[in-house]
């Protein structure tokens, strides 16, 4: 007999805890946004962004559950350094006529100390507990995205200086290149073809004999004024010999 209670009661157990989960897994999250706030009439999410700057009034989390079960639903924000900001129960807005509902939650920003605590923040919804959805979101400072923003129009000034610059000595090299092509073309014009280097050599070539056989006629024409300088020096010797015979 005990071991029937036992058994029923371990039964029943097992069924509320199939149950539970069954409930518990039965609903769907069909959409999920950062914006502002929704419609009262539609439950749509209004002023839906991921970015907001430190002067926004507030930011929230919208999320849209097909057959919401009756859990517990809880939103925790975190900051950017992992701190938790806030941990609040939340409810179902049940859509009027339809099988599906929305959870929301917000927080302030600008009046609030979530406004210097800039970067990247996170919110999640829990059911039961169960991590369901979740999503990020950026609060900025406007003076700080002002200043990267002059930040890349200097660099920009600074790419545009470059490429005049850099555009500036192309066409000084342009013109170099021009100029050199020129004087290139003149030279090669004053100088003639390869027939003229031809032509050339071979005049040098006559030249060259024609200095070689003047060398050798030179030699030859001084060897015979010494030998006729020989012979009048001898016919002028013989000559005052005689003379001197005779007298």
């Amino acid at each position: 007999m005990n071991r029937q209670k036992l058994s029923v009661i371990t039964l029943l157990v097992i069924t509320f805890v199939m149950i539970s989960i069954s409930t518990t897994q039965a609903q769907t999250i069909q959409d999920k946004a950062i914006c502002y706030g929704y419609g009262t009439a539609d439950l749509q999410p209004k002023g839906v962004g991921n970015t907001v700057f430190q002067y926004t009034e507030k930011v929230g989390f919208w999320v849209q559950i097909q057959d919401p079960p009756d859990v517990t639903y809880r939103m925790k924000w975190t900051d950017p350094d992992g701190s938790e900001f806030r941990n609040v129960a939340v409810t179902v807005v049940d859509k009027s006529g339809e099988t599906w509902g929305i959870v929301f939650d917000s927080i302030n920003i600008a009046e609030s100390l979530a406004r210097n605590r800039l970067g990247v923040w996170t919110v999640e919804l829990y059911a039961d507990g169960n991590l369901e959805a979740s999503s990020e979101f950026q609060i900025i400072s406007y003076s700080d995205l002002l200043a990267d923003i002059q930040d890349i129009q200097d660099q920009v000034q600074d790419i545009v200086e470059a490429k005049d610059e850099l555009q500036n000595n192309y066409n000084d090299l342009q013109d170099d290149y021009e100029a050199l092509q020129t004087d290139y073309q003149e030279l090669q014009a004053q100088v003639g073809t390869a027939s003229d280097y031809e032509q050339l050599q071979n005049n040098y070539d006559d030249l060259q004999d024609d200095y070689e056989s003047l060398k050798a006629n030179q030699n030859s024409t001084r060897t015979m004024m010494y030998a006729a300088i020989a012979v009048a020096l001898v016919a002028v010797v013989v000559a005052v010999y005689f003379g001197v015979m005779k007298k």
